[in-house]
């Protein structure tokens, strides 16, 4: 099987084995980037990156001035997948079009852009820009913005929250709504 394939490939025209080249490429760049672990960095209410697990946390009381959903740009991983889908697709659609290497690497190339767009456009994330007035003992009240990603609590103006600062991740939490007891 592994020669007849091998043989298949190299009674190909030189302009072919180039495009058979470049698809296995984006497939290897696929693979290696769905291999890639991301980088634990969680700055949300209620997810916690491995990095800031079993951390000392300082905790500063604040009163929420404003709330704002922005939106969170797409990673490049995830753009990196869409381009690389979207290749390999209009590289297929250009082949079966045209049966030649000009239409193959203009699918390749406007199916490349096209799934990165629509990678940038329907895997970006809401957050929560949240301006807070900040009370630290002894200093003056101070104003801070955080923006906090999915998946995050809703949180509105006049709540009050602690902002916690994990291994330098910042967060916004909400008060628990019941005084918790203290026990020495």
């Amino acid at each position: 099987m592994k020669t007849v394939l091998f043989q298949n490939f190299l009674q190909l025209p030189r302009a072919f084995k180039a495009v058979v080249c470049a698809e296995i490429f984006s497939v290897l760049v696929v693979a290696m980037t769905l291999m890639q672990p991301a980088p634990a960095a969680a700055q949300s209410g209620n997810v916690y990156g491995t990095n800031q697990a079993q951390k000392y946390s300082s905790t500063e009381d604040a009163l929420v001035v404003q709330v704002t959903l922005r939106q969170v740009e797409t990673s490049y991983q995830a753009r990196t997948i869409g381009a690389a889908a979207g290749a390999g697709l209009g590289a297929l659609i250009g082949r079966s079009a045209a049966n030649n290497t000009t239409a193959t690497s203009l699918g390749a190339l406007v199916g490349g852009l096209l799934g990165d767009r629509a990678a940038a456009m329907t895997l970006g994330a809401q957050a929560q820009e949240i301006v807070l007035q900040v009370f630290t003992p002894g200093k003056q009240p101070r104003i801070v913005t955080i923006v906090q990603p999915a998946p995050f609590d809703r949180i509105v103006a006049g709540e009050s929250v602690y902002l916690i600062n994990t291994a330098g991740a910042l967060r916004v939490v909400r008060k628990l709504s019941m005084p918790v007891a203290y026990y020495r």
